[in-house]
């Protein structure tokens, strides 16, 4: 297999409890519809390109999530190939080593090069439980199926100056502001390619600017690294 999660898991939320006592907070903004969107493109078989695909409300409601509960992980354990065809392992932790890269679907169509590479940073490692009531089935009730999911706040590539081997400079990547509708999201944990190391830009300083207190930081933090260096 690709990766690795545990089978079971003593440390649940109550999703409604919880957006109740978070509200406010940008990372959760319509958590429950942006959650059963990715769990139903999922289900569908739909591809990843970047973008969450959008559901109908009759779509999520044909989908059910079993207690209402996410059932929270402390690892995933990635297996990739390195450069030298070697087999390796990535242990990645909202605690202790959360950042993560995938490949990208850019084609330049913006006017910016190309980069093998998103970037993101695991919030929580979860798995749910569904049900999904496909139409013509309601006389029998489907299996109960789990999913797993990643919680991510996904970076931004700093793109004003020229990075990569050629340019000699390490690529430099920072957080998306929270009103960006792309700052936060879900992956498929099979979409994750390895674990990054990224190293803070301490010469930008930290910012709060990006985002006010939040869930998606680790508990006592209040700002972010305004840009960090991706580690190659």
């Amino acid at each position: 297999d690709h990766y690795h999660i545990a089978e079971s898991s003593s440390k649940t939320i109550d999703i409604m409890d919880w957006l109740s006592d978070n509200q406010g907070d940008p990372a959760l903004v319509d958590f429950n519809d942006k959650l059963k969107d990715h769990l139903l493109a999922r289900l569908g078989g739909l591809a990843f390109d970047g973008e969450e695909h959008a559901f109908t409300d009759a779509d999520r409601d044909s989908l059910i999530i079993r207690k209402n509960r996410i059932y929270l992980h402390s690892f995933l354990r990635v297996n990739y190939t390195t450069y030298d065809l070697r087999r390796e392992q990535d242990s990645i932790s909202s605690r202790t080593h959360p950042d993560l890269m995938v490949l990208s679907h850019e084609d330049g169509s913006d006017g910016i090069v190309p980069h093998p590479y998103w970037y993101g940073r695991v919030i929580h490692i979860f798995h749910v439980d569904v049900l999904h009531f496909k139409p013509g089935t309601e006389l029998n009730p489907p299996d109960i199926q789990r999913i797993n999911v990643l919680f991510v706040r996904w970076f931004g590539r700093e793109t004003s100056i020229p990075t990569g081997f050629a340019a000699k400079q390490l690529h430099r990547v920072g957080f998306l502001d929270s009103t960006d509708p792309s700052a936060f999201g879900f992956l498929d944990p099979d979409q994750v390619v390895r674990g990054i190391h990224l190293i803070p830009a301490f010469t930008h300083g930290r910012t709060g600017e990006l985002l006010p207190p939040s869930i998606a930081r680790p508990a006592g933090e209040i700002d972010d690294w305004k840009l960090y260096y991706v580690n190659m």
